[in-house]
């Protein structure tokens, strides 16, 4: 509406300019003719007006009349606006925020004894299968290790039998039989040390997966606890969403969860809460997980973006819903312009607002019904009581207006 303003604007300047040459051009003409008739004056006798004080005369004459607003009034501009009714929003809503699907564990697998790598059994992307073997820690000293403790029990046990037996006769004193079996149990568990130990030298997967990176080659020496390899589950991924403050206190509404992915439109997949974080982040967001099940699109993998939508139940019930370009703010109030179709003209409403819907859209309390007709473009331009026009719908077939 301001450009059809603008418009009229420039219309009328441009008709008042001409009509200002036309008047100049003929002063001009007359002032030529006059300038060869009476060069000095008018009758040439005492008391006569000088030439050039009647140039100054007719000048302003021609001027004043060109300035003169015409008898007949100027048209009215009649603006043309948009109006649309509130309709009412659901009693289950959504809104929709970005998300990142996480795997739903990320391991770094390490050996429990240190020594030189002699075998690495995966590559990176490997998928591998709980309980397959990733690597292998050259196992010579562990050998030798548990060889040793293995005859030194053997040799411990036959003595601890032969005590045992004595014992039993009471043949034998109470402090050397004591003796005996605290050495075969040291010398036991000394033995069964040596066999884990010589067991984890190989190292195997947890659990189903893939090979997410592997950080040593062979032949190298590494120490207890040293990462040899990052393994991934993906048997169920994990959704992580940032939620703001004001959405996160409705947590108590929420109803249904989905998530979809822009490279996959027209499809939607359920999600489950998995937890909240209690406490928000340095951008006060509060990190909210879901869980997704791969089965639904093996497509979906970990580190892809996707949208997630959140079904809530409204506080309100049925609220009405608005653009946010019918509302204006006076006197420190939201207003709109109620339109009445039976006179075409416009009325100031002052109305009360609620929460940001998405979408260009807001929630209104209060000041409005279903069947009421609100201005939504043009806005700026409008006063109370001032009789408007409607803007024409264009069809599917005559885009841009022309037809």
């Amino acid at each position: 509406m301001e450009a059809i303003f603008r418009k009229e604007v420039r219309h009328l300047v441009r008709r008042t300019v001409r009509q200002v040459s036309v008047h100049i051009l003929m002063l001009v003409r007359v002032v030529r003719n006059f300038r060869r008739s009476v060069p000095w004056g008018v009758g040439g006798g005492k008391g006569s007006l000088p030439g050039r004080q009647i140039i100054v005369v007719l000048l302003a004459v021609v001027f004043m009349m060109s300035c003169t607003p015409k008898k007949e009034g100027q048209p009215e501009i009649i603006h043309k606006v948009k109006v649309a009714r509130p309709v009412k929003e659901s009693a289950i809503s959504g809104r929709s925020f970005p998300g990142i699907i996480r795997e739903s564990a990320e391991v770094n697998l390490a050996f429990r004894v240190a020594g030189p790598i002699k075998k690495i059994y995966v590559r990176e992307g490997d998928y591998v299968s709980k309980g397959a073997l990733v690597a292998l820690i050259d196992p010579r000293d562990y050998e030798i290790q548990a060889g040793v403790y293995e005859a030194q029990y053997s040799q411990m046990k036959g003595e601890y039998d032969r005590l045992t037996e004595l014992n039993s006769r009471k043949s034998v004193a109470d402090n050397d039989y004591e003796k005996a079996v605290a050495g075969e149990k040291m010398l036991r568990m000394q033995l069964q040390n040596a066999r884990d130990q010589l067991n984890d030298t190989r190292l195997y997967a947890p659990f189903s997966g893939f090979i997410q990176s592997v950080k040593y080659e062979e032949g190298e020496m590494v120490n207890t606890g040293m990462a040899i390899a990052t393994l991934i589950d993906v048997k169920s991924f994990l959704v992580e969403v940032d939620l703001p403050s004001a959405f996160f206190m409705r947590k108590e509404d929420f109803a249904e969860f989905s998530c979809s992915q822009a490279m996959i439109p027209g499809e939607s997949y359920p999600l489950q809460l998995v937890n909240y974080q209690m406490k928000a982040n340095n951008s006060q967001l509060y990190r909210t997980t879901f869980r997704l099940d791969p089965k639904v699109n093996p497509k979906l993998a970990p580190g892809m973006t996707v949208s997630v939508k959140i079904s809530y139940q409204n506080e309100l019930g049925n609220p009405l819903l608005l653009p946010l370009s019918a509302l204006f703010r006076e006197e420190g109030k939201s207003c709109v312009w109620k339109f009445d179709p039976s006179s075409s003209t416009v009325k100031k409403q002052i109305v009360t607002t609620g929460d940001l819907m998405g979408e260009g859209m807001i929630t209104i309390l209060s000041g409005l019904t279903e069947q009421d007709e609100v201005i939504v473009a043009g806005i700026h331009a409008l006063h109370d009581g001032e009789q408007v026009t409607l803007l024409q719908e264009t069809t599917e077939t005559n885009v841009g207006g022309l037809l």
